[in-house]
């Protein structure tokens, strides 16, 4: 009895272990079912986070690199981690990555803007790295390719740091403002060259008016000689364009034919009639400046002036022959008035006009100018430089 009931508390004991058993083998496979399930959650949301983290990096790379700015990266050494297309474009070289030999920029020559070199270990990547400036905010640079091209780039760098606070790297972001400066270049030197223009103007108009007012008789003697003079200046500044740029560069601002055919514009009558072509106007074609359009308009008009009141073009018949040609860096022309009233010889005395043409051409022009009072028709014969005719 007593082995039977010891057998039967040990049977039972077995059964009940192997239950229990049973039931913790249930529990551990519920709970594997349920890491599993939470790991293959994980495991998706993983590769979904993978996945938006590559479309994103995929995005950054396609703006980095189509971007207009140029960017490039540095670790804190100075050592370029990164550049994008248009920094290439603007250096003119790709700098090998991760090179010691090739840190803070990728440029072949740095200077400033004042023409200074600047190695580039002194460069403002060089001192936004070493905390020497906490940041570069639009800093004018100028740089030198390889093929000894420069551009002006304004650069923008910021520093990049960890957790403490300690600087890791720097980004730079430049523009190439070459355009831009060139523009204002060309803005300031046209402001320059009309302030230049309108005082030379003024002192011109005020030396004709004292002078005029010397040699004139009336007061309407005066008025006409003013307004004439002044209307040859009007009509040579009508002529004067500013200074171009780009293609048109080399355009001269005017021409000597021109110049010479709108001056004497008022002298000619009326369109279709035989007065309609009193000049004779025959050269090659001449550039002629600014500077020395105005002294040269001065000239033809006080020539045509006197032919107007004493010369060729005082009456119906009368012509005006105007040639010139080019040697040794010179200009010569000559104004050869025909079929005008016959001529008893010089002025007693030089007139304003003539003494104003004289100075003219002697002065800016530095040329020389001669009378020739032949009976049959004045003859003028003046000479310029051709480099000062252009200025």
């Amino acid at each position: 009895m007593t082995e039977a009931t010891q057998f039967r508390k040990n049977t039972v004991a077995v059964n009940e272990a192997l239950i229990l058993s049973s039931l913790r083998q249930q529990e551990l496979v519920d709970v594997t079912d349920a890491l599993n399930s939470k790991l293959q959650r994980e495991i998706t949301e993983r590769k979904l986070v993978e996945a938006t983290l590559h479309e994103s990096e995929e995005r950054y790379r396609a703006l980095f690199e189509m971007g207009p700015v140029a960017i490039y990266s540095c670790h804190a050494s100075g050592v370029i981690q990164d550049f994008n297309r248009r920094a290439a474009e603007l250096w003119g070289r790709e700098p090998a990555l991760a090179d010691n030999n090739d840190r803070f920029c990728g440029s072949y020559k740095m200077f400033r803007p004042d023409g200074r070199h600047v190695p580039h270990e002194q460069c403002p990547m060089a001192d936004v790295l070493s905390g020497a400036i906490p940041e570069a905010r639009d800093v004018e640079v100028h740089i030198e390719r390889p093929d000894g091209t420069r551009i002006a780039a304004l650069v923008n760098i910021r520093p990049v740091k960890n957790q403490r606070g300690e600087i890791t790297g720097a980004i730079n972001s430049f523009v190439d403002i070459t355009e831009r400066k060139h523009h204002e270049e060309q803005q300031e030197l046209l402001l320059k060259e009309m302030d230049h223009r309108v005082k030379n103007l003024f002192a011109i108009v005020g030396g004709m008016v004292t002078l005029s007012a010397r040699s004139a008789i009336t007061p309407k003697e005066l008025a006409a000689t003013v307004q004439g003079r002044l209307g040859a200046l009007a009509s040579a500044h009508q002529l004067i364009r500013p200074g171009h740029s780009g293609a048109e560069a080399t355009k001269p601002e005017t021409t000597l034919d021109e110049l010479i055919r709108k001056v004497l514009s008022p002298y000619a009558g009326p369109a279709g009639t035989g007065d309609s072509i009193r000049t004779e106007i025959d050269g090659p074609e001449i550039a002629v400046g600014a500077e020395a359009a105005t002294n040269v308009a001065l000239v033809v008009h006080e020539l045509a002036t006197n032919a107007a009141k004493y010369g060729a073009l005082s009456v119906p018949g009368g012509r005006v022959h105007i040639s010139w040609a080019v040697a040794k860096g010179r200009l010569a022309l000559s104004w050869e008035e025909k079929d005008g009233p016959v001529i008893g010889g010089p002025p007693e005395r030089e007139g304003f006009g003539s003494v104003l043409a004289r100075r003219s051409v002697s002065g800016w022009l530095r040329g020389d100018l001669n009378f020739n009072w032949n009976p049959t028709g004045l003859v003028v014969f003046v000479s310029a430089d051709l480099e000062r005719l252009a200025l």
